[in-house]
């Protein structure tokens, strides 16, 4: 998602790591209101857009029983943060999926029936899911386990 965002545009991606609020004035009671459109400035319009354009992205990339988890968010950085928790989990789950990924990945072993193909894409597999919870498997590592497994 972040590779898709940013392949529309860099700002857009901005807009979800630093967010996104309604421009706003203040009324006569000294209240804050939403300002109007017509009155944003040419910043807060170009704001606006690029974070239009990473809502779109997420809205538009997700399964409808993910997206009814965002569909209300008027800001793509709470719809990531939102999405964040949903597919990764506070960082005791993140530290406990690391955890299992690890055991996963010392406990592989290739089957005698399975094809070298077959092993090697469970492998790249478990190294993927582990990159995206902050854990690499160097090269030198994997190819010991890869040796290691065979039959």
């Amino acid at each position: 998602m972040q590779q898709l965002i940013q392949g529309i545009d860099l700002e857009s991606w901005i807009a979800v790591e630093e967010g996104w609020i309604h421009p706003t004035i203040t009324d006569a009671e000294g209240k804050e209101i939403p300002k109007p459109k017509k009155s944003w400035s040419a910043k807060e319009k170009l704001e606006a857009k690029f974070n239009a354009k990473a809502l779109s992205a997420i809205f538009t990339s997700l399964p409808m029983n993910q997206f009814t988890k965002v569909q209300g968010c008027k800001s793509a950085k709470e719809a990531w943060d939102i999405l964040q928790v949903s597919f990764e989990g506070t960082s005791n789950v993140k530290r406990t999926r690391t955890d299992m990924f690890k055991s996963e990945f010392e406990n592989l072993t290739m089957s005698a029936g399975e094809s070298i193909d077959d092993f090697s894409s469970k492998l790249s597999s478990i190294r993927q899911e582990a990159i995206v919870l902050g854990k690499t498997y160097n090269d030198k590592k994997l190819v010991k386990k890869f040796l290691r497994s065979l039959p």
